[in-house]
């Protein structure tokens, strides 16, 4: 049988698909989301091979890609980014999954206070946008995407860099044919920016960075950028929806 399922890595509940469920929606694809990282004792029997994979998608969270001490699990999913990487099944990280697929490509992941910058919170456009780009291409028209990180990946002499940002180098960038590191949140809603900021844990983080109006600031923001972004972000994933399934052979 060939593989037809796109399995989806969370780390956060919070953290879901979002966008990239409406791209797979009516595809036939069957999606499988797990979150290792609450799952103790995770096993590498826990996950499909790779051989039973139309696609892997890994999601974002607030863990460093190297504590592997503290969350055992992330080494599961290096493993199978590595094994996915080499069997050509297509690719996406968003925001941590992104820097795991950079580390598994040689890359370091350095914390915003190595780099003694602040963390990256808000909406704001992506800048030197690879426009040749099927996934990132599209949206060097987009208005802002949400970034919400504070560890930053740094890009080897050989990295195919997509896009950039004042203070992040690396936004975005290509691990072979079919395999994309994003390190914003091209699958966020306004609806579901709502549910993060319904977490203290996010209200925190957001507050830290933006000041006490933060909250109504992003939401603001999110209704002000969705229109417009909403078909961008589609037409990038439409793409990977495509490459899933033609390696499913659909």
């Amino acid at each position: 049988m060939p593989p037809r399922t796109v399995l989806i890595l969370q780390h956060v509940e919070v953290e879901r698909p979002g966008l990239i469920l409406d791209a797979l929606d009516g595809s036939g694809l069957d999606v499988d989301i797990r979150n290792l990282i609450d799952t103790p004792g995770a096993a590498a029997g826990d996950l499909p091979p790779v051989s039973d994979l139309a696609g892997l998608v890994v999601m974002g969270g607030p863990m460093n890609a190297d504590d592997l001490a503290g969350h055992p699990a992330l080494k599961l999913e290096l493993d199978l980014l590595t094994e996915a990487l080499r069997s050509g099944t297509p690719i996406l990280g968003i925001c941590l999954g992104a820097q795991l697929l950079a580390r598994v490509q040689g890359m370091a992941v350095r914390t915003s206070a190595q780099h003694g910058l602040a963390n990256e919170i808000g909406w704001a456009p992506l800048h030197d946008v690879d426009r040749d780009d099927p996934v990132v291409g599209p949206l060097a028209d987009a208005p802002a995407v949400l970034h919400w990180h504070g560890d930053r990946i740094e890009p080897t002499p050989g990295t195919r860099v997509l896009a950039r940002t004042a203070t992040t180098e690396c936004q975005a960038f290509r691990a072979g044919p079919a395999a994309w590191g994003l390190q914003f949140h091209l699958e966020v809603t306004p609806a579901l920016l709502d549910e993060w900021l319904a977490d203290p844990s996010f209200t925190t983080e957001a507050e830290e960075a933006l000041g006490p109006n933060a909250v109504p600031h992003l939401q603001a923001a999110a209704r002000a950028a969705a229109a417009p972004l909403h078909p961008l972000a589609l037409q990038s994933l439409t793409h990977l929806r495509t490459l899933f399934l033609e390696h499913a052979g659909l």
